[in-house]
């Protein structure tokens, strides 16, 4: 059994709920990329599938994740009940979008999405927690994201579309820096400093990368990136999750160092890798029954970082190639992962992977 995976009686239930959102967000994603590449039409309204598609990947799968990265830390993760609840909502919130746009539906969704994010951060205040313990940052990081949600609304009922744009880049991008990678450091028990620093260096990159290109958050951009560099060198991880960490600072830094475009595209790029690669490998032995052997792990990062290069290359590059390697990385990324959630290596001995980490 894995040492890090919830009480046996639900551990099941948030395997299962994590692997259908999984599952769901690659193939919604796989649909969109197909359809961008005109291989066929869509049945729907490509933006309303985009939000969709961001939703489900980002609390159906990312915010499960999270909140079993507080695990090891003593904070419990949510009963069956509510467990069961905020899938419900995260569901409909998606349907609700993909078929309605922001309508009654999905704001009732996200709402309810909301309290229960703010609702389990909540005992993140309560806890006593070292100086560099990285869940120190989550409940602000929520905070801080959630926040953003009013200027969206604002500005898009002025029609000023730009900047709405930009506030639900800080939005998303807070989530990542401030909630999913300090997450899921203290799962796996690995710190990368004091965390007043974590959280203004995420802080200041989360507003240089949507609301605030000032020269300060450009600075704290490239220092959380130097941050994330030291999570190359940990014991803690394998081989290929450190390598996914270092291609993911080295980016940052390019960004924040102006030598990659702060575009939509180039942070599409990112973001896929940053999820796909390091967030999910430093998380799997939270919730996988085996984790997959490293010689696949290493064909699934090739899978993936095919096709994040080829989101970020259209920015640089107007060629059909693009689209064909994003397809092919997307279809190559489904598969591998239908195999690590079904092949037999899930019924092999466990490794010693969960013992050295849960040491820690």
């Amino acid at each position: 059994m894995n040492e890090f995976e919830p009480a046996p009686a639900n551990a099941k239930l948030w395997r299962y709920t994590i692997a259908c959102a999984l599952l769901g967000t690659l193939t919604l994603g796989l649909w969109l990329r197909w359809s961008l590449g005109e291989t066929w039409d869509l049945t729907r309204d490509l933006s309303r599938l985009q939000h969709a598609h961001a939703h489900l990947g980002y609390f159906g799968l990312l915010f499960p994740l999270a909140w079993l990265g507080w695990r090891p830390s003593g904070v419990q993760p949510f009963g069956p009940g509510a467990l069961l609840c905020y899938a419900l909502c995260t569901t409909l919130t998606c349907l609700g979008v993909a078929f309605f746009g922001y309508g009654p539906v999905t704001i009732m969704g996200s709402a309810l999405i909301a309290a229960f994010l703010i609702w389990s951060s909540l005992g993140l205040f309560l806890g006593g927690h070292q100086a560099d313990d990285p869940l120190v940052v989550v409940p602000w990081g929520v905070l801080v994201s959630l926040l953003c949600v009013l200027p969206i609304i604002m500005s898009l009922r002025s029609d000023n579309i730009p900047l709405a744009h930009d506030f639900a880049s800080t939005f998303l991008a807070g989530i990542l820096l401030l909630v999913i990678i300090p997450s899921a450091m203290a799962g796996r028990r690995l710190t990368v400093g004091p965390w007043p620093i974590l959280f203004t260096t995420g802080l200041l990159g989360a507003l240089f990368l949507g609301v605030v290109e000032h020269t300060i958050a450009r600075i704290g951009l490239f220092a959380y990136a130097v941050l994330m560099i030291t999570l190359t060198r940990s014991s803690k991880l394998e081989m290929h999750t450190r390598i996914t960490w270092g291609v993911i600072a080295t980016g940052l830094g390019l960004i924040a160092l102006g030598v990659l475009p702060n575009t939509r595209t180039v942070a599409l790029g990112t973001i896929h890798f940053l999820i796909l690669g390091p967030v999910l490998a430093t998380l799997a032995p939270l919730w996988l029954e085996r984790s997959p052997p490293p010689w696949m792990w290493w064909l699934g990062h090739a899978s993936w970082g095919a096709m994040s290069a080829a989101l970020l290359a259209q920015e640089f590059i107007q060629s059909p190639w693009t689209w064909t390697i994003a397809i092919t990385g997307g279809a190559a990324t489904v598969i591998w992962w239908a195999l690590a959630l079904t092949y037999p290596w899930s019924e092999r001995a466990p490794d010693n992977l969960a013992k050295s980490a849960a040491r820690g």
